[in-house]
């Protein structure tokens, strides 16, 4: 099975033209044409499950569209989508702001989705996904150490009340490096997917490793891939994998 983690910036685009005429101007443009090529890129790779993260949810900058609703639904697949800020927050009411979150596509039946809370930071929310055989937990962490240290704990109390193998990923924004996953990685045995650790940001010169793909035991990692594609400032992890079988034939 392959599953994809990808910070979309929600398809206005990456470079030096993003802060073309102004610093950040590339965060107002109109986003259709480059979600087409995303859509394409993702399309090439034949994944099972797609994770985006800094996904529209329907502002004027995709016609008042979702994003994650128009991408699975080129493929026919279901989907979930998760604003990045509870109802309570100030930025969930304001333009385009409010349109901000994450997604999970998947070509697999879904069987449960939840939207949980941190009690910290100002992205504030994490989507979780359950399908037949895993979890699926997507993730996009505080930039404040201290709200990411909390994110990272609680997650990793969720984790362990699950049953079934878990796939944790997206963009941790660890700044201090990957010794931050250390206490989570402790209490619930988590592996990171990628043990080459190569960097994602920006994608053009990728210096910095923000984004993470962490599983259970149970996850047989058969490849992991970080194809070197300009569509986003971030780069894609791409990852095939199987779920091992349990002894007694559970799976």
């Amino acid at each position: 099975m392959r599953i994809v983690f990808y910070n979309i910036r929600y398809g206005t685009g990456s470079n030096w033209d993003y802060h073309f005429p102004f610093p950040f101007s590339g965060f107002f443009r109109f986003s259709t044409t480059r979600i087409r090529r995303i859509a394409e890129f993702l399309d090439s790779l034949k994944a099972d499950i797609v994770c985006l993260l800094e996904v529209d949810g329907g502002s004027y900058r995709h016609r008042k569209h979702c994003q994650a609703r128009h991408l699975a639904s080129l493929k026919g697949w279901e989907h979930t989508f998760s604003n990045k800020y509870d109802s309570r927050s100030l930025l969930n009411h304001l333009p385009i702001l409010s349109s901000h979150g994450n997604a999970i596509l998947s070509g697999q039946p879904i069987i449960s989705s939840k939207e949980h809370y941190f009690s910290r930071g100002i992205k504030n929310t994490y989507l979780e996904v359950e399908f037949t055989e895993f979890h699926v937990i997507l993730a996009h962490l505080s930039l404040g150490k201290r709200a990411r240290k909390a994110q990272l704990q609680e997650i990793a109390g969720r984790c362990k009340t699950l049953s079934k193998p878990v796939l944790l990923g997206g963009d941790f924004n660890l700044l201090h490096g990957p010794s931050e996953l250390n206490p989570l990685t402790i209490t619930t045995g988590l592996r990171d997917a990628d043990t080459i650790a190569r960097p994602t940001f920006p994608s053009r010169m990728p210096k910095l490793r923000l984004d993470y793909l962490l599983t259970s035991k149970e996850v047989e990692i058969e490849s992991m891939e970080i194809p070197r594609v300009h569509l986003s400032d971030h780069l894609p992890l791409v990852c095939d994998f199987n779920i091992e079988k349990r002894r007694g034939g559970d799976s």
